[in-house]
């Protein structure tokens, strides 16, 4: 074969070379265009999707909220007996979180669809046209609002009509509220609700203009391709000219000189895979040379850059992230809290502690599986409830923190609370518990570039302990002052509760007398714990903070029993004396405990025995916590409702597990001697309902012969507090 010259071969090539940068610039720009269309199309759909999702998302909560409404006992009251319908709208059903901020407005309609009572301010429609037998929604005609039309009825099969219900609602607040928007540009959102227009809200999707919000990453792309690609094409014209100026004096020298440089790279250290001859090798030795070479150099360099790029991405996500919730861990808040101090924003920083309340409790209820889901959720709400920009860490279990610089007292209340409100929207019922979820925050600022972090950790740290505290709120801010925080961590008092379970020397056991009325006579008495420390009593409210904080419970409840049963066999307690014992919340669905009480009666069958079950206590698995007292009392065991007046959950209490005596709180028998007739009054009702519906009810916290007196003549059958003994 006649061999090819070498300025043939060049020109050959150049012309090649011309021909192939058109077609692949051709090709780039056609599949640029094609991948532009798809993406945008996609973005499209999704944002489409997003829009219908929140349609979808804003109609259920809606609907939950009216049912809600509908349900609730006051909202009945108010058809029944209108005559505090104005403050029940105006005040009662906000602060009782009935409406959300999105919502503007309320109204009550009779039976005939008439409004009790014309609004101010918000306009709410006079009379409901076409009484709704449903849940229905209309629009407001303007743009903004639409309304929510309900029924209420007296039974909960919904079969006895009270009247109508109606909100008004914010539909572009509630509608940003509802979800975050990742494709839908709803800032230019624009409503066409027809007035009077009722249906489904996942309809009104046809009736809603928005635009998808603009890639830039793609748009990016496109401008960096476009400039890439044209500075190639002007490289490789202004080479290809140079190549064939230089190319008869020129070409072969340096290309062997390349050749020997590639060599040299390509036998340097590094992957020691054997050479692989290419097929059908070119026919100029020195340019086949070049091929091979920078084929094989450029193969190395590729699989190398991908592996460093794997394991570099693997090393930081491991290093820096929880695998568990995604966020940041222990090792990147160190690190972060360092770029602090270095940039000198300690001085102004706040540092949030967010703790999940009874998480043991839930963890060892309903187990690791559902437990790892809470945490999951937790992480993902205080996520989207922190400002951009803010970290949310994982220091361990069901601890998270956050650090927000530049932030003083207002700005880290109000990530406190939108923090609290995205845990309280959350729905945990999906994970099968029966119970809500809730987290403390404990928050502290730095008032100075010279603290450190484990200073202001500890601060937060107590804040957040006080935050648990019963009648706190679920967020503190760390002071000086905080009353009982110290006990929460001091070791001596620590201690003092660890030996009290352990020796029973340590615990002593007070008896309160109650006394039946009206003859005041005792009745029972209550066992009262205190701690023996040295020259020191200390009281309930020095030691269960630390028993709860360090989930002591069960613990304390059963030495309890021991020194109560202790008190028994050494005659402190005659065997005609009745004896009430308080339960802890975790106690009572605790079967160690339980059989505990029971051996305890199987030795007291004549005496008088009574669980006390406090009302603002969580109790995580009520069913259980029933089952579990209906044992009790099918033994001989009366069950009472301690503290009525003072929590969340004594209708739920009252209703769901079997309760024998009611016992009210010391705040309200004295509300009793109130100068207010109102409260005297609420005092006296909520007496007579409960002792109408069977159960005995007992006077806390009587104190004076007038509270006596008032308590004598509402009827209540037994008396106890610091006028019988202490």
């Amino acid at each position: 074969m006649k061999p090819i010259k070498v300025s043939h071969l060049s020109l050959a090539f150049v012309g090649l070379i011309l021909f192939a940068l058109l077609g692949l610039g051709t090709l780039m720009w056609l599949e640029l265009g094609q991948l532009t269309s798809r993406i945008r199309s996609q973005e499209t759909q999704a944002a489409h999707q997003e829009v219908s999702d929140g349609l979808a998302r804003m109609e259920s909560s809606l609907r939950d909220r009216v049912e809600a409404l509908g349900r609730w006992d006051e909202t009945r009251q108010q058809l029944i007996y209108p005559d505090y319908y104005v403050m029940w709208r105006d005040l009662r059903v906000r602060d009782a979180g009935m409406l959300p901020a999105y919502v503007s407005g309320v109204a009550l309609y009779d039976k005939q669809g008439h409004i009790l009572v014309e609004p101010r301010g918000e306009f709410m429609p006079s009379e409901l046209v076409g009484l709704p037998g449903r849940i229905q929604f209309s629009g407001a005609g303007d743009d903004r609002h639409l309304y929510v039309f309900f029924p209420v009825h007296a039974d909960p099969d919904g079969t006895i009509p009270l009247g109508h219900g109606a909100i008004k609602v914010d539909f572009p607040l509630q509608f940003r509220l509802i979800r975050a928007y990742r494709y839908a540009d709803i800032q230019g959102l624009k409503i066409q609700l027809r007035a009077q227009a009722s249906g489904s809200l996942a309809a009104a999707i046809s009736r809603i203009d928005y635009d998808t919000l603009p890639n830039q990453n793609l748009a990016n792309i496109k401008e960096v391709l476009q400039v890439a690609f044209m500075r190639l094409l002007a490289a490789m014209l202004l080479i290809l000219a140079l190549g064939a100026w230089f190319f008869k004096r020129a070409l072969v020298s340096p290309l062997n000189r390349i050749s020997r440089d590639i060599d040299k790279l390509k036998n340097a250290p590094g992957d020691s895979r054997s050479l692989v001859p290419l097929e059908n090798p070119m026919r100029v030795q020195e340019l086949e040379n070049v091929r091979r070479s920078f084929s094989e150099y450029h193969e190395k360099l590729a699989l190398l850059r991908k592996d460093l790029e794997k394991s570099s991405q693997d090393f930081f996500d491991q290093a820096r992230h929880d695998a568990l919730t995604g966020a940041f861990n222990r090792r990147a808040f160190d690190e972060d809290w360092r770029a602090l101090a270095d940039a000198g924003y300690l001085g102004k920083c706040a540092l949030l502690l967010f703790d999940c309340d009874h998480f043991k409790t839930i963890n060892d209820s309903y187990g690791h599986g559902v437990g790892d889901l809470v945490i999951q959720a937790i992480a993902t709400n205080l996520t989207h409830a922190l400002r951009t920009g803010d970290r949310l860490y994982r220091l361990g279990g069901d601890e998270f923190a956050t650090m927000l610089p530049n932030s003083d007292t207002p700005s880290a209340e109000a990530v406190a609370e939108r923090c609290l409100h995205h845990i309280q929207s959350h729905d945990f019922r999906r994970y099968g518990l029966m119970e809500p979820v809730s987290v403390s925050i404990g928050i502290a600022l730095s008032e100075h570039s010279a603290f450190n972090l484990h200073e202001l950790h500890s601060q937060a740290d107590l804040a957040m302990y006080s935050a648990k505290r019963p009648g706190n709120r679920k967020f503190v801010f760390y002071s000086g002052d905080i009353d009982g925080m110290a006990n929460l961590v001091s070791n001596i008092r620590v201690n003092a509760v660890y030996n009290a379970i352990q020796n029973a020397d340590a615990l002593q056991m007070h008896y309160q007398p109650i006394v039946a009325l009206p003859a005041n006579h005792t009745a029972y008495v209550e066992a009262l714990a205190r701690i023996r420390h040295g020259d020191d009593l200390l009281m309930p409210g020095e030691f269960l903070t630390i028993v709860e904080a360090h989930r002591l419970d069960v613990e304390f409840d059963l030495a309890v029993l021991r020194s109560v049963e202790s008190d028994m066999r050494i005659g402190r307690l005659a065997a005609d004396t009745g004896l009430s014992i308080n339960v802890s919340p975790t106690g009572i669905v605790d079967e160690s405990l339980i059989g505990a009480l029971l051996d305890l009666k199987e030795h007291q069958a004549q005496r008088k025995m009574i669980i006390e079950i406090t009302e603002n206590a969580l109790i995580t698995q009520i069913y259980r916590a029933s089952e579990n007292l209906r044992r009790l009392r099918e033994v001989g065991y009366l069950v009472a409702l301690d503290d009525l007046g003072s929590g969340y959950s004594s209708l739920r209490y009252l209703s769901c597990m079997p309760v024998d005596l009611v016992k009210f709180d010391i705040s309200m028998i004295h509300q009793l001697v109130s100068d207010d007739p109102k409260k005297r009054l609420v005092v006296g009702e909520i007496a007579n309902i409960v002792s109408a519906n069977g159960y005995q009810i007992v006077a806390e916290g009587v104190e004076t012969e007038e509270h006596l007196s008032r308590v004598v003549a509402l009827g209540f059958n037994y008396a106890q507090g610091y006028l019988f003994g202490r």
